[in-house]
């Protein structure tokens, strides 16, 4: 009996040590700045501070002098931190932390793009894949779209070699542009699993297109109930034909242009029963959708008409969120493409009905 009492008291005296020690980890974390000594610049550290009950966006301006600099910065729950150059409009670099952390910035120039930071596995790993693909980074600024696809697919192949690191998760939330490849960023996210896979990670980074699941295949509605100028409704239903939806307003830059690609497809292919060609705007008011539909020739197409715009439910459905807006759906209703891009997207549509 008196070892009993003894073995208990012992495990009690641990499990009070254990409270101590975690009692010690103060709602804060800390980051070194160790750059060289000609460097004397200003950068910010953005990042959303939360706590039970509330959250804040935080920026923490640090004077680095002579390449050195230390701040004490308040947290209570993990965040991702943004770091940026003085005046910069973009962040140059990410990283992840939670509190008690203490975060080490070296680098051999003032561009935080090519720092080397690091202070727990999540924030290693973000910085080996940016400083593993820094030109690509670079390129996607100033190639536009096929620089981001390149990214993209960077992204993609990180994420398939390592399924279970939440490093994949906080990639493809960051760096993955979802607008230019909507079918490989459902491929990518859904191959996360374990702990990169949490809802944590969605929630760290909060973006409004995150905030339902991520279908692993990119489908249109069963049915879709457009009103319509020539006989007030009209009802598409995908997966019987090839699709084309395009989402414009009369005002859109482009607007012009893509509407003539529309009328050198439905020439093209004038059996309108082999596919549908929908032109949907946006436009609030009713004479201003009437009045393209009676002079743009556009002959053989669903003259489509959404007021609500964005804000249309159907519109929210099928995840147009921009104008213009694009997406190509085979036979069988699986979404083949999505942008704002007319000739890629004719490409893909007469490539489609071609081989149908």
């Amino acid at each position: 009996m008196k070892r009993v009492g003894t073995l208990f008291l012992h495990a009690l005296g641990t499990v009070m040590a254990l409270l101590v020690m975690t009692g010690c980890v103060k709602n804060e974390f800390k980051v070194k700045f160790d750059l060289p000594s000609d460097i004397d610049r200003t950068y910010t550290l953005l990042y959303y501070a939360s706590d039970p009950s509330k959250g804040w966006i935080e920026e923490e301006v640090v004077n680095v002098i002579k390449g050195k600099a230390e701040v004490t910065v308040q947290t209570v729950n993990p965040s991702i931190v943004y770091v940026f150059r003085a005046g910069g409009k973009e962040p140059q670099a990410i990283f992840y932390v939670e509190r008690g952390d203490r975060i080490d910035i070296k680098g051999e120039n003032g561009n935080p793009a090519d720092w080397n930071i690091s202070g727990n596995k999540v924030t290693d790993d973000i910085t080996r894949w940016r400083l593993d693909n820094s030109k690509l980074l670079s390129d996607s600024h100033r190639q536009g779209g096929e620089g981001k696809k390149q990214l993209n697919r960077s992204v993609y192949d990180y994420v398939t070699n390592h399924p279970s690191d939440a490093a994949s998760a906080i990639l493809m939330l960051e760096y993955f542009d979802r607008r230019t490849d909507e079918s490989l960023f459902r491929a990518g996210w859904n191959k996360l699993k374990d702990e990169a896979a949490e809802e944590k990670w969605k929630e760290l980074v909060s973006r409004s297109d995150m905030s339902e699941d991520v279908a692993p295949v990119d489908k249109l509605p069963a049915v879709i109930v457009l009103k319509t100028i020539a006989t007030g409704c009209d009802t598409i239903v995908p997966g019987r034909v090839p699709v084309l939806l395009y989402f414009t307003k009369n005002n859109v830059k482009s607007h012009k242009d893509d509407i003539a690609e529309l009328k050198k497809l439905s020439r093209e292919f004038p059996d309108s029963s082999s596919r549908i060609i929908a032109d949907i705007s946006f436009e609030p008011d009713s004479m201003a959708r009437l009045f393209p539909v009676r002079t743009d020739s556009l002959r053989l197409a669903v003259r489509g008409w959404m007021p609500l715009g964005v804000s249309d439910i159907q519109a929210r459905k099928m995840g147009v969120s921009r104008l213009p807006y694009l997406i190509i759906a085979d036979g069988k209703g699986a979404v083949v493409y999505r942008g704002d891009n007319m000739e890629e997207a004719a490409a893909k549509f007469r490539n489609i009905l071609k081989n149908n």
